[in-house]
């Protein structure tokens, strides 16, 4: 929900014509109170800080008060906490970031 003042179809607007962003409107009763980030059924963690991020930017251009990066650190803070994978515990001498894409280990620390 937008705060009272604010037409959620201006961040829509803005989200997109600036950040190239598609929100979705509320409709009925809720129309210009809320926006909503759609999806077609393929959305991961890293596509949705995405669009929380331009969710932010777009409120913050219409003059909605928010602490920027505030929904997209909650985000990360939940899903860091409630990881359904696994985690493994990797030695120092297991990350190699200058081979991640060229396979070259040239340049990697251990």
């Amino acid at each position: 929900m937008v705060p009272e003042g604010i037409n959620g179809a201006d961040v829509i607007d803005v989200a997109f014509r600036r950040y190239n962003l598609a929100l979705g409107a509320g409709l009925s009763k809720v129309a210009g109170k809320v926006f909503r980030i759609g999806h077609l059924g393929d959305l991961n963690e890293l596509m949705l800080v995405g669009a929380l991020g331009g969710a932010e930017m777009a409120m913050l251009d219409v003059g909605i008060r928010i602490e920027p990066g505030s929904g997209v650190g909650a985000a990360q803070r939940y899903w860091r906490a409630n990881d359904q994978i696994a985690k493994k515990k990797v030695a120092r001498s297991e990350v190699i970031y200058a081979s991640h894409s060229t396979g070259s280990t040239e340049g990697a620390h251990t």
